[in-house]
């Protein structure tokens, strides 16, 4: 699994050498969400997550960092961008007695609207797969769910052609252990470079 997504993300890195027009914001030729070039990107930040539900008490939020790639492909009309990602995201949350660390593959498709030329609006689905954890079945006769589906909303700040700062909330519907209720609350800040 970590050889798929290392090879994943080498990839992605790689796309913008192949392809060397932009997608910017009031840069394309056309000037306009449609029709224009498909822009790749590679980001990276911090996340402070926690866990969502009853079944523990005295959960606190942990820190942890978020790295990726992503594209930024004009749809719909004019100002609309579909953005797909790629994110290994290092999260979870201290139990009390005990820490579960969890590393994560997310795959979110976010839809991106500018409201101006620096400002935008993300909204889209993200699904998760586990690739590690510190959790013990063993102990606890209860596992981890692989499979995670979740929502994404947030937004950015574009500061030029190359830079763009987002701000983001996931909110997971699926049960980080099994037979509990407590499910995964994710925030990120980091930002994003595009070639």
């Amino acid at each position: 699994m970590r050889r798929i997504v290392f090879s994943l993300l080498f990839a992605l890195v790689l796309l913008p050498q192949i392809k060397a027009q932009t997608v910017l914001q009031g840069t394309s030729s056309t000037n306009s969400g449609i029709g224009g070039d498909i822009g790749f990107g590679v980001k990276a930040g911090l996340n402070a997550s926690t866990f969502i539900g009853n079944g523990y008490t005295n959960i606190t939020p942990t820190i942890g960092v978020y790295v990726g790639a992503l594209a930024e492909i004009p749809a719909f009309m004019d100002d609309f961008y579909l953005q797909p990602e790629i994110m290994v995201s290092f999260q979870g949350a201290d139990l009390g007695p005990r820490n579960l660390n969890l590393t994560y593959l997310h795959l979110p498709l976010m839809g991106k609207y500018h409201i101006t030329d620096e400002i935008a609006v993300e909204f889209g689905p993200q699904i998760s797969f586990l690739i590690a954890d510190n959790w013990d079945d063993n102990i606890s006769a209860l596992d981890t769910n692989k499979f995670n589906i979740g929502l994404n909303f947030g937004g950015g700040y574009r500061l030029n052609e190359n830079l763009y700062f987002q701000l983001r909330f996931n909110m997971g519907f699926t049960r980080v252990v099994e037979n509990t209720s407590i499910k995964n609350g994710l925030l990120q800040i980091g930002g994003s470079y595009f070639f």
